[in-house]
């Protein structure tokens, strides 16, 4: 029994990688993909609000029955309010999509593989996609 477990941990003991996965960037990236998500639901809110308060606006002002009631004036200025809140929810998704490719892009990393050789000890680096799956169901 002595033997097998002498064994196993010099055939083990040149790859190392294998006994953990590397979590080094795991809260990073899951932060960024948390902020990412809820960017994204703020721009769909805002661009959906903005486009709302926007129709709302010209219904108002095109049922007025005069320039200078004071329908005409709301209908407008409900108008420019609805448009600029659709507007500035665009960069808030393009920010968000931002988020996500820096979450992507920390997954894509360089691992090295150590090659058994006695005569050289060499290193090859491989480009490597680090996936993890989370196994507990509360975290959905």
């Amino acid at each position: 029994m002595k033997k097998l477990i002498l064994i196993l941990a010099f055939l083990l003991s040149p790859f190392p990688e294998l006994f953990a996965q590397n979590q080094d960037n795991k809260l990073l990236i899951e932060e960024y993909l948390r902020q990412s998500e809820n960017q994204r639901k703020a721009g769909i809110i805002m661009i959906g609000a903005g486009a709302g308060t926007a129709a709302l606006g010209v219904l108002i002002a095109v049922l007025s029955n005069d320039w200078g009631s004071a329908a005409f004036g709301g209908g407008v200025i409900l108008f420019v309010a609805g448009s600029a809140s659709a507007i500035v929810g665009i960069p808030i998704i393009v920010s968000s999509a931002s988020k996500a490719r820096k979450a992507g892009q920390l997954s894509l990393v360089t691992d090295s593989a150590r090659v058994i050789n006695p005569n050289v000890a060499s290193f090859n680096i491989y480009p490597a996609l680090k996936i993890s799956v989370p196994l507990n169901s509360a975290k959905r």
